[in-house]
């Protein structure tokens, strides 16, 4: 069986993917608030669930690539 990233019938990322997500990217509060931001900003999403599947795919490749996209974004000022 394929895991698909996204429901054919909604559109958007699967509570499957949603939750891999959640699990690669949670964790720390202040991180997930940041990421939360970052979408927001970025991509016009109000939660992991309407992050566009292109994006949600380079997620899942490399997790810690996002988060520090998003820390850089969200706290300039500090080195990460």
């Amino acid at each position: 069986m394929k895991d698909e990233l996204s429901n054919p019938t909604t559109g958007r990322l699967t509570v499957q993917t949603v939750e891999r997500l959640h699990r690669l990217l949670g964790g720390d509060v202040r991180v997930e608030e940041m990421i939360l931001r970052f979408i927001a900003d970025h991509y016009g999403a109000a939660g992991l669930l309407y992050l566009p599947i292109n994006v949600a795919k380079e997620i899942l490749k490399r997790p810690a690539d996002f988060i520090q996209a998003a820390k850089n974004y969200c706290e300039p000022e500090l080195k990460f």
